[in-house]
């Protein structure tokens, strides 16, 4: 197994490199490590060696040398940086004298982390390798979680491949001059590990056996859940299974209308009768929480009672659903939501896709689905799930997602009848790579390695809004800059306090209006940048710059932002953003408002576009202004809010809507004549990626917000290529030479 893993050893000795006796001995202790399969880091110095300790986090073990000239705050500075992500990383003390000051030596014991205290003189070189090499491999046997230990010790065993997969650990990519180009790609490792269930020492993902299960003990225990699923098909999988699990057909869901679309897929695959919440959105169109009154069991009820499709307002809800963190870093007090919501529903479900970091710092307490409050650790009655995708914010491949589920007080989760919906959704030949991913994801948030990752994480995101924010300084006399959508007061203190970043229904920043004390936060590593361009009340100012013209410019430049909206853009801070990272960002920021303000050529400023006929001769700012009244002409955030403040009418469950469709008993619609026509597609703009409206519901008769924004949308799409927006279930027909823009609407009648 160790020979796959380049974990070296840190030695730490002023005598390295010195012709010495000291120096001498040391050289030969290398060599004596090497021939033991370990590689030797040097380093001269203390400070030296806690640099090396920061910055490499893949050491197996730290020597170094006590000297009675070192500090002790030196000595726990090391142990600090090099147990911060690795707190079982052996750390021994090697003297090169006959013994250490008896001071000296007390003061190491106290610490209570040495591992050990070599005598480099005092035996043989080989017998002094070999102990430290001991040290090391248990150390590295015991680091390494349990399906991917499984699977390192298989693949080093060089068996022979009779099963599938049918490439036989790559090797058939080697008979081929493209599959060689594959081959040395994705490296050996990825190709001989990539097996299938005819390996019975990996156990089963179907059947949650052997070292699968051992891993998904793991994970459950680590996010503190009861239960814990690993799923390779995504965290839109996920969503289905839970679904699919506990809702049949014409069970009533609570459904945020802020989800993704899977779990519009899941109310059309399980024939449910949707019940929408809508959250409130600001001027600058970002989505605000669901007020907490929503939740209340008289406001439920009024909805059941008031639903169209509900023929029994007895009937309790089967299945809630709310999407946590939302996609603009807006996280709910899931506390609260279990203390309303757990004796009106029988599942609880939180979608926390973005979210998965949340259970390893205290920052986020009370803000998670697993999350435990003091007085109720459990709810009293109902399930409680969360999904969450650790590859979008977490270390793990694209794809890997987690079901997560807490029993109540009053429900178990039955194992067996959850699986046969997991198995429904499961390929028989699941990718091992990604099931090792999302152990190794696991491993690396356990215990307080996971939150001196978030804490950095946390770090790097306010040190980014600290540098805008003194940017916006240095810029008092400049005629614009970017505003940074946050609290006034959130970066006042150096301390981190979640108080400060709550949404309180007095403060005027989140441009929600009233709002529940505590009942919602923004997380800090969410940052949504605004744009020059909105007033008050969401209109549209003489002159701005969208936002697309910003995040086009960074996506020349090789930076490429999470989402996009009319005057605003998001940046996530994940675990894998660096300060060189953010650093350029900031400069590209800067060098964008440079350009725009001498209204640079496209050629230099947006080269992917310059070509185009309708761009010729423009400039940046130009180009920005031309957007901007295009916005302003169709009022684009006012439609937007009516949009999504506004729920159609829904006349036909999604799920039969969604049968009509499939026997053909649709039509394609103009968007000049959707006025109360159903539809029979899912209508989504991306972003924000919300449907505007389902299968099932009708156009508005009295109001033509939503065929005013297909309009605009469909303007934009001629007159400004490359910055349309993708609208899920709008097609495009050409005939005779013209453009035709369509929505699928059933046939009634």
């Amino acid at each position: 197994m160790f020979k796959h893993l380049n974990f070296p050893i840190l030695v730490i000795n002023p005598a390295i490199g010195l012709h010495n006796v000291a120096g001498t001995q040391l050289d030969a202790l290398f060599k004596a490590l090497k021939g033991e399969g370990f590689d030797v880091l040097g380093a001269e110095s203390l400070d030296e060696g806690r640099l090396i300790a920061e910055a490499h986090r893949g050491l197996s073990c730290i020597l170094f040398t006590p000297d009675a000239e070192l500090s002790l705050e030196a000595i726990e500075a090391l142990f600090s940086a090099a147990h911060s992500r690795s707190p079982e990383l052996p750390i021994m003390a090697l003297s090169t004298r006959q013994s250490i000051a008896p001071e000296l030596l007390t003061q190491l014991r106290e610490l209570h982390q040495i591992r050990g205290i070599i005598y480099l003189f005092e035996d043989t070189l080989p017998f002094i390798a070999g102990q430290i090499a001991r040290t090391a491999r248990s150390y590295l046997n015991q680091l390494l979680p349990p399906f991917f230990k499984a699977l390192l010790d298989y693949t080093a065993s060089s068996s022979y491949s009779w099963h599938s997969p049918g490439h036989g650990g790559g090797v058939a990519f080697r008979k081929s001059p493209v599959g060689r180009a594959f081959h040395d790609f994705f490296g050996e490792n990825t190709l001989r590990s990539d097996l299938s269930v005819s390996v019975p020492g990996l156990g089963s993902l179907l059947d949650h056996t052997g070292p699968v299960a051992e891993a998904e003990a793991n994970t459950a225990r680590t996010f503190g859940a009861d239960h814990s699923f690993y799923v390779v098909n995504g965290t839109s999988t996920s969503n289905k299974i839970i679904w699919h699990a506990y809702v049949t057909r014409d069970d009533l869901v609570l459904v945020d209308r802020n989800c993704h679309k899977s779990i519009l897929h899941a109310i059309i695959m399980t024939g449910a009768i949707p019940i929408y919440l809508s959250g409130s959105r600001n001027d600058y169109g970002i989505i605000g929480p669901i007020a907490r009154d929503a939740f209340s069991a008289e406001s439920l009820q009024q909805l059941i009672e008031q639903h169209p499709l509900v023929d029994d307002s007895s009937k309790r809800i089967k299945l809630a659903v709310l999407t946590n963190s939302t996609y603009d870093g807006l996280c709910y007090n899931t506390d609260m939501i279990k203390s309303q919501l757990h004796d009106s529903v029988d599942v609880l479900h939180f979608d926390e896709a973005w979210f998965g970091y949340a259970a390893f710092h205290p920052f986020y307490h009370g803000r998670h689905g697993m999350s435990e409050p003091a007085e109720a650790p459990r709810t009293k009655h109902a399930l409680v799930f969360a999904t969450q995708s650790p590859h979008k914010v977490l270390a793990a491949l694209s794809q890997a997602s987690i079901i997560l589920a807490k029993n109540s007080a009053e429900q178990q989760l039955d194992h067996e009848r959850f699986n046969e919906a997991y198995m429904m959704h499961t390929s028989t030949s699941p990718h091992y790579g990604m099931i090792a991913s999302i152990d190794v994801a696991t491993g690396m948030m356990a215990g307080p390695a996971g939150r001196s990752l978030v804490q950095e994480t946390l770090d790097e995101a306010l040190s980014f809004r600290r540098a805008m924010q003194q940017t916006a300084e240095q810029m008092a006399e400049e005629e614009w800059w970017f505003d940074v959508w946050e609290p006034e007061a959130s970066l006042a203190q150096p301390e981190l306090h979640a108080t400060d970043w709550t949404l309180d229904d007095q403060a005027e920043w989140h441009g929600f209006g009233k709002m529940s004390s505590d009942f919602a936060m923004l997380d800090p590593i969410k940052v949504s940048l605004l744009t020059p361009g909105v007033e008050e009340k969401g209109r549209l100012a003489k002159s701005g710059i969208p936002a697309a013209l910003v995040t086009r410019f960074l996506a020349d430049r090789g930076l490429v932002v999470e989402k996009t909206g009319l005057y605003s853009f998001l940046i996530l801070f994940s675990l894998g953003i660096t300060k060189g990272k953010w650093s350029t960002l900031l400069s590209e920021l800067r060098e964008f408002k440079r350009l725009y303000d001498q209204d640079a050529p496209l050629e230099v400023t947006l080269p992917s576009l310059a070509r185009h006929p309708r761009y010729q001769s423009l400039g940046l700012r130009a180009l920005g202004e031309r957007l901007h009244q295009c916005y302003k002409k169709h009022s684009l955030i006012k439609l937007m809010r009516q949009m999504y403040t506004t729920l159609p009418q829904i006349s036909l469950r999604p799920a039969d809507a969604y049968q009509q469709m499939v026997r053909g008993e649709v039509e394609s619609v103009p968007v000049s004549a959707l006025a109360g026509r159903l539809s029979a597609v899912m209508l989504v703009p991306y972003p924000p990626g919300i449907p505007v409206i389902m299968p099932g519901e009708r156009f508005p008769l009295d109001n033509s917000y939503i065929a005013d924004y297909l309009a605009a949308a469909i303007e934009l799409e001629e007159q400004f290529p490359g910055f349309a927006n993708d609208i899920h279930g709008l097609r495009m027909e050409q005939f005779d030479g013209q453009v035709n823009w369509r929505v699928d609407c059933l046939i009634e009648g």
